[in-house]
Parts: C-alpha cells; structure tokens; sequence
C-alpha cells in the first residue's frame, strides 16, 4: 500500500515483549484483509520491548507490509499506548487488538461490515453475546471478567451499551478515536469511547482464544486503575451518593430528636416524619450534585423524580431488611448481617436512582 492512499482500517497493536507472538499475528492480518481487498496498515506502539518486539515490526515493514512502528522510549502503559496509535493511525476506521493472538484477527472484517450495515462509531467484538465465547479460562478468571464487566454497569449507564465493557478488541471510526484521552486512567479505554460514542454502539461476537505465548500484562494494580477509571467517568458518583446519605442520616436523627425528643411528638409520628425529611433533604442533594443535570428542567419533573426517589429508597429499606433478616436467621451475628444489609441497601437504592429515576426519561 502506497504511503499517499488513506487505508480504509489501522489495526493498533500495543506491544511489549511480544516478540513471539507478534510475526504470527502480522502474517495472519496480512492474509486475512489482503485476501478480501482492504487496504490497512498496523500501528505497532511498543514501549521500547527489551526482547526487540520493536525491531521484529520494523522488519516486517522492511518487507514490504504495510507496519507502522511507534517504539515509546520512556513510557510504559497500555492505556497510553493505545491512546498514541489511535493518534497517530491514518484510516477511516481504527481497530484495537492485542498482539497475543487472543483477539483473532479473522473478526476484523466483520468489524468492518457491522460498522459499514449499522453506522456505529463504535463496534465491540464481544466474548458474551450470543456466538462468542472464551477458551482456556478457568472459573475463577471468568467470574473475574463478570464481576468486572458488572462493576462498569453499576458504576457507568452508557456501558449497558454493549455486553462486553471489558473488550479489548473494538472498532472506532476516526471521529471517535480523536475524542479518546491522551492519558486515559486506566488500560480500558474502550470506557472512555463508550461515552463519547452516546449510543451509537453495536458489536460482533467472537472467540476469545488462548495465549499463544509469553504471559498476561493484567495485576493487581491494573485491576485498580479499572476501578478508579470507572469512578473517574462515572463523576464519582457512588461516594457522592454516600456522602448525600451520611448527611441525610444525620438530618433524620436530628428531625427525630426536635420532634419526640423536644417537642413530644409520639414516636411513630416522630420516625415517619425524620424518614421524609431525610429522603427529602437526599433528594434534594442528589438532584443538585450527585446527578446535576441528569433530570429534565421544570418543576413539575423535579416533583416526579421526588416521587420516583421514594421508589427507590423504598427498594434500598426492602433489601436492607430482607437481607439483614435471612442471615440473622441463617445464624450470623446481628451486628455483621445488619453490615451485609446496610451494604444491599445502599447498593439497591443507587441502582435503583441511577436506572430508574435519574435516567433521562
């Protein structure tokens, strides 16, 4: 491919020490999108790999395939890496895949197509849609994935967008890919596009293959980066829920003690009117900070979504009771299962403001 022709697709390979791997990968990009007429290039980003994985591309290129070497000397990262051949890629359209052979490269046309048939700016090759599937994963990295993929619903709507937040192998239109951070938070940048994307998502599903070789860049401190990356986009939203509702307990005893307390008001009447004041005085806070800008103007709106709050709260007491009673009846102390309930509940009541009352409709 000639230097002068945009290519249609830049496939963006982060490396490092990916030496083995990564002549096998070029070999089967080049058959498989050269069999079919695309014109592509391989944006290889690698942050200067002591096994030479650099020096491996820059052969292939040598050869006449059309690579691209981006060799990052002092920096390290694979968010980052990605970030930079998303800049630096020249076609209409931007894949993203990993160089382990894990992401196969026989999905990249249909990719191409999906994106072609619905005009998404983003297509997510996905591992859990109906037709993917994972090999060689033991229960426990399963249940990982899952409990991750989970974390990014609860903590960030637009990732119901597809049914696999945590892919790394995706496609974005150019458009899309000048909008990703420079330095995103953590190595799932996919995150960052889904919100920029607003909506405009669809996906394919394939097999998520064996390593061929080498080992997993994934640890623990990664793991952490994906959480703080989600709270960072989700605009902290579960600590400021937290936070509303220390201030709302606070308000409740407070009511409690002005009415039975001071004034003697009888003390079911002096719980129910602490209880109203204190979802009030939540809603109130989360409607001016912890979902600013989320509800529709008007005052009729702010007095639905006062009505929708009750809802919910009502849906955090139910699992906080349910919950807190089935393990003091399984036998755990009550102080440990009342802990397990307070958790449920605070769980149940942010899913429930985050889907089912600030959502937009």
């Amino acid at each position: 491919m000639s230097d002068d022709i945009e290519p249609v697709v830049s496939i963006v390979v982060p490396t490092y020490n990916e030496r083995e791997n990564l002549p096998r990968l070029l070999e089967e990009i080049d058959r498989v999108l050269r069999s079919r007429g695309i014109n592509y290039e391989v944006v290889v980003v690698d942050d200067d790999s002591p096994d030479g994985t650099w020096r491996v591309a820059e052969e292939y290129a040598e050869r006449g395939l059309p690579v691209r070497v981006v060799r990052r000397r002092g920096e390290r990262g694979l968010g980052s890496a990605i970030a930079r051949g998303l800049r630096v890629a020249r076609g209409r359209y931007i894949v993203v895949m990993d160089a382990d052979l894990q992401h196969p490269p026989e999905a990249i046309p249909r990719l191409l197509e999906e994106a072609w048939r619905s005009g998404a700016h983003l297509v997510v090759a996905t591992r859990y849609g109906r037709g993917g599937g994972v090999e060689g994963w033991s229960r426990f990295r399963l249940l990982v994935s899952r409990v991750a993929s989970l974390l990014a619903y609860l903590l960030l709507p637009e990732a119901r967008a597809t049914s696999d937040p945590m892919s790394g192998f995706f496609l974005a239109t150019r458009e899309l890919a000048e909008k990703a951070p420079e330095n995103p938070r953590s190595w799932k940048i996919l995150l960052d596009l889904i919100v920029e994307a607003q909506g405009r998502v669809s996906e394919v599903p394939y097999v998520f293959r064996r390593r061929a070789a080498g080992e997993s860049k994934l640890g623990p401190r990664e793991m952490l980066d994906y959480v703080l990356h989600l709270l960072e986009l989700s605009g902290y939203r579960p600590l400021k829920f937290a936070v509303v509702g220390a201030t709302g307990t606070l308000v409740n005893l407070a009511v409690l003690r002005l009415l039975h307390g001071a004034l003697g008001v009888p003390l079911p009447i002096s719980f129910l009117a602490a209880f109203e004041a204190s979802l009030t005085w939540n809603y109130l806070l989360h409607d001016a900070w912890t979902f600013r800008g989320t509800r529709p103007p008007g005052v009729f709106n702010k007095l639905r979504y006062w009505l929708r709050y009750h809802t919910a709260a009502l849906g955090g007491l139910a699992a906080y009771m349910s919950v807190g009673m089935l393990l003091t009846t399984l036998g755990l102390d009550y102080m440990l299962a009342g802990l397990v309930g307070i958790t449920t509940g605070f769980l149940a009541n942010y899913t429930l403001s985050l889907y089912k009352v600030w959502n937009s409709r």
